[in-house]
């Protein structure tokens, strides 16, 4: 395989790819089968048989089967957890919460625990669009609502379990989620505590406005919500029950079964919900009618059937990754860039800057994650680091610079649902500028199991900058660290 054979196959998928979702509004399966179509014609060119050929494509989609059933199983977690008030109570619990003094972080974090459940898009859409109506009455200028509201719901989406970002992120690497979740969780929270200060900062100058606003807004939806479901702290005992399972590093396939049944009994017994009725729910989603149009766009969720756009994207994406692997298309693509990079910070960077790389050029959030992750999977091994390293990079770079991007489906949407555009958020959306950069310190200062993060280099060289780097880098996020704590200690006393 020559490098200009493999180059015209990427250049004719970003083609075909922008020119599909940018220009047509096209959804990205459709053409991932061309690229699928013309990766093999190269492979043809280049010699491959046709045999090799479906043995690559076969090979990546192998590789996506269990995060494929993990997402099978979420689509019918979230269709039992609304029907069981599991959802319901903590959407009500969270908008309570709500004040003019803390509106604007508080608006991040409640978008970051119901992104944790139903995603980005799910939230953006639903508790996002509710609270951009309060922080407008509020007179906070939209694009700093908007921008809380984006890095709510794309946090909330890069530590949870049960995102589509993570489990992708999961199949590429062959490593469990609670392994990947694990690795990236702690320095997610202090990027997140950190973006909540920064919130607060920004909000504080809007803290006198009157609560009227707030609770005009958001009692409306409590009101729908209270009268469709029996809200109460024993509906979040299948949350609690799955936590205990991750943690307790139950399987994620086992943990989710386990949520899952505990809800279908929960709806039984604390929602008067019929078994037949909860079956088809599981399929089909829970539709919720209680007449308040934005509580029902919220609650009309889940269900295996809305998880197979995201399944049919991911399976065909893997293909065409696989393929790109099998044929040695993606080792002549990345062999000249690797031969200058060794490190792990160095590796960690390229991994989060091709992500962003790939968000704009093939403007959708999967081939972000999966492409860059496909790409570097076999030189993190060879230099000794695992798919959890992996992992590090690809959600950090390919789950969050999407929606700063507004030519890319993500930013598409936010502007289309919230009314502004990526230009006009993106220098309020704090986690997710925070997010790439400080992991990118992350990589270059941190150990990872033992070995050193800014490794010797071939030659053996280690010079007295690179350990000054590590010090200072180490130093920086000590020093976010603590101011987080500081601040949280501050705010409970307060509270």
């Amino acid at each position: 395989m020559k490098f200009y054979q493999a180059l015209i196959t990427v250049l004719t998928l970003v083609v075909i790819m922008f020119f599909s979702l940018v220009k047509l509004g096209s959804t990205p399966q459709i053409p991932l089968l061309f690229g699928c179509l013309i990766a093999g014609l190269v492979a043809m060119w280049a010699g491959y048989r046709w045999d090799d050929i479906l043995d690559g494509m076969i090979s990546g989609i192998t590789r996506a089967l269990e995060a494929i059933l993990i997402l099978c199983l979420i689509g019918v977690l979230i269709g039992v957890w609304i029907a069981s008030g599991t959802v319901p109570t903590m959407i009500y619990y969270g908008l309570q919460i709500i004040s003019p003094q803390v509106f604007v972080p508080s608006a991040m974090l409640i978008c970051t625990v119901i992104s944790f459940i139903i995603g980005a898009w799910g939230t953006v859409g639903t508790v996002g669009l509710a609270l951009m109506g309060v922080g407008m009455a509020l007179g906070i200028p939209a694009p700093i609502v908007a921008g809380c509201i984006v890095s709510g719901s794309y946090a909330g989406e890069v530590i949870s379990p049960l995102s589509d970002a993570t489990n992708l992120t999961a199949a590429v690497v062959r490593e469990p989620v609670p392994s990947i979740v694990g690795r990236m969780l702690k320095p997610t929270v202090i990027f997140i505590m950190i973006s909540l200060v920064l919130y607060a900062v920004v909000g504080f100058k809007y803290a006198s406005h009157d609560a009227s606003a707030v609770e005009e807004n958001i009692a409306p939806l409590l009101e729908s919500i209270r009268g469709q479901f029996h809200i109460s702290i024993v509906a979040l005992i299948p949350l609690a029950a799955m936590i205990v399972c991750i943690l307790s590093k139950v399987p994620a396939l086992a943990s989710m079964m386990a949520g899952i049944i505990i809800a279908i009994g929960e709806a039984i017994l604390l929602q008067g919900q019929h078994i037949g009725d909860l079956l088809n729910m599981s399929y089909y989603g829970f539709e919720c009618n209680s007449g308040n149009e934005m509580v029902d766009s919220l609650l009309s969720a889940g269900g295996l059937n809305e998880m197979l756009y995201t399944i049919s994207t991911i399976i065909i994406a893997m293909a065409f990754g696989g393929l790109m692997q099998h044929t040695g298309q993606m080792d002549v693509l990345i062999s000249p860039i690797l031969k200058k990079v060794r490190s792990f910070g160095g590796m960690n960077a390229l991994t989060i800057g091709t992500c962003a790389f790939v968000n704009a050029a093939v403007p959708d959030q999967y081939l972000g994650i999966s492409f860059p992750g496909l790409m570097y999977d076999k030189a993190y091994r060879q230099r000794g680091y695992t798919g959890v390293d992996l992992s590090m990079g690809m959600r950090s770079g390919g789950a969050v610079t999407s929606v700063l991007i507004p030519w890319n489906t993500c930013g598409t949407y936010v502007f289309t649902i919230l009314g502004i555009s990526s230009l006009q958020f993106a220098p309020y959306a704090f986690f997710c500028l925070i997010l790439p950069i400080g992991m990118t310190l992350y990589g270059f200062a941190w150990n990872m199991k033992g070995l050193s993060v800014l490794r010797r280099t071939a030659n053996g060289e280690n010079t007295k900058e690179v350990s000054v780097m590590v010090n200072f880098f180490s130093k920086l996020i000590d020093g976010f660290r603590n101011y987080a704590d500081a601040y949280a200690k501050v705010t409970r006393t307060v509270c």
